[in-house]
């Protein structure tokens, strides 16, 4: 009975190290998209990464998210980005690391995201990326507030035509 509890303790006790070292440990970032459109439509973005993000900014302009990011390593790395498709979708036309264009990125679809991973290295202090679409410059309530619009002038020239 003695060993058992003794294993069962060990158990225990070694569980939460063995997934810690098997499992992406992911960092969240929010409120990313609050400098476009109507500053209501904001995202969380998950991050994996030896280095922190310490800001974001979207550009509709560009169609671009760049984030800004901080840290000491010694080694290249791999920046490991879950995306919002709601926030940014691709394809995506390029990623841009400390302003100089890469391709050895991959991205992968998933539901509600898109991943990519991008290799940084231990200079690396800045990601762009690039997508085809990007937030909205304005979020639901301008549509519905053009849509009631639409409708309302649809029935006002209806019953009261216009005469020149």
């Amino acid at each position: 009975m003695l060993k058992i509890a003794s294993v069962v303790a060990i158990v225990i006790l070694l569980a939460p190290m063995a997934g810690a070292s098997f499992a992406e440990e992911y960092k969240t970032i929010s409120g990313v998209g609050k400098d476009a459109g109507d500053g209501m439509t904001t995202y969380d973005v998950q991050y994996s990464s030896v280095k922190n993000i310490i800001s974001s900014s979207v550009s509709t302009k560009d169609k671009s998210i760049n984030f800004v990011l901080v840290g000491k390593t010694d080694t290249n790395s791999t920046l490991i980005l879950k995306l919002p498709t709601g926030l940014i979708s691709g394809p995506f036309i390029g990623v841009l690391e400390d302003g100089q264009i890469i391709t050895s990125y991959t991205t992968t679809d998933e539901a509600g995201y898109t991943t990519i991973s991008i290799p940084i290295n231990p200079l690396t202090e800045n990601i762009s990326i690039v997508g085809t679409t990007i937030v909205p410059e304005f979020g639901s309530t301008a549509a519905i507030v053009l849509a009631i619009s639409i409708v309302t002038i649809v029935i006002a020239t209806r019953f009261r035509p216009v005469h020149l």
